[in-house]
């Protein structure tokens, strides 16, 4: 969304494109005034007709920042998303009951129909966590994040939704649990579950698991990590037999933040093992 203001005579400028208007700055806009970056400019009381600013509430292309506190879920849906799925738990350990959601995009342009297809949702979605502010009531946002669950697109709809209602408690954890399953283009099934916990102040991922299966071959693979402990279990077998071959190594990753993970689908090859430089 962009702000339309008028002064005189009729000359348009769109700030954040302008020369003098450097990316620092462009980042900023939502917070320098009108007259001041006329005044970085030169251009004050110079008769420029209309300066456009940019919105700056978006964290990326489409994704808009949340608000910072809200009464109830619903209060931190911007307007065009709407409450996918919300779940209470103490996720901070304080006693105050927290809440984690995820909120959908309504845009009808991201319903693509296809003839002998039901529609299917490609609007993105958005993970927030906020927590219990106390006595007065309502939370206060901790942290979001647009790229843990998968986003499908036009030409990737042989791909099953991956998040059906994947939020949970566990363990005053919060989990979420993407699947993936393709019907055309690729044999690898199985689910991916991320635990967060709010601590050292933020939302951090704390432990990870995925179990996938070949669906051509029959193998099976499935990974086991604590971040707390760098504790990695990885048990290789197939669908054919009970045996197992299990290895128990350490990984050297952090407990990142929600906002560091990333895409699930590529979170064991981008981060938990990077390729080699």
């Amino acid at each position: 969304m962009r702000e339309r203001r008028s002064l005189s005579p009729p000359v348009a400028i769109e700030l954040w494109r302008e020369p003098g208007i450097t990316a620092d700055m462009r980042r900023a806009s939502g917070i320098i005034t009108i007259a001041t970056t006329l005044a970085i400019l030169g251009l004050a009381g110079a008769g420029h007709a209309t300066v456009v600013v940019q919105d700056q509430a978006e964290i990326a292309p489409g994704i808009p920042r949340l608000v910072r506190a809200a009464s109830s879920v619903e209060g931190f849906a911007p307007e065009g998303w709407r409450v996918e799925q919300a779940v209470e738990g103490d996720f901070s350990r304080d006693g105050r009951a927290d809440l984690a959601f995820v909120l959908r995009k309504t845009d009808p342009a991201g319903i693509i129909t296809r003839e002998y297809f039901d529609p299917s949702d490609i609007n993105p979605r958005i993970i927030g966590v906020a927590l219990g502010s106390g006595t007065g009531g309502g939370f206060t946002l901790a942290a979001q994040d647009h790229r843990l669950i998968p986003m499908r697109d036009a030409d990737g709809l042989n791909m099953q939704d991956p998040f059906e209602q994947g939020l949970s408690i566990m363990n005053g954890a919060l989990v979420v649990q993407v699947y993936l399953f393709m019907s055309a283009g690729g044999g690898d099934a199985g689910p991916y579950s991320f635990r967060l916990r709010y601590q050292d102040g933020a939302v951090r991922l704390i432990g990870y698991d995925h179990a996938n299966v070949q669906r051509m071959s029959g193998e099976t693979k499935t990974i086991s990590v604590n971040f707390l402990t760098g504790r990695m279990t990885t048990a290789t077998g197939s669908i054919e037999t009970d045996e197992k071959t299990t290895v128990v190594s350490r990984t050297t990753t952090p407990p990142l933040t929600l906002d560091q993970i990333g895409d699930a689908f590529a979170f064991e090859h981008d981060v938990l093992n990077p390729p080699a430089e």
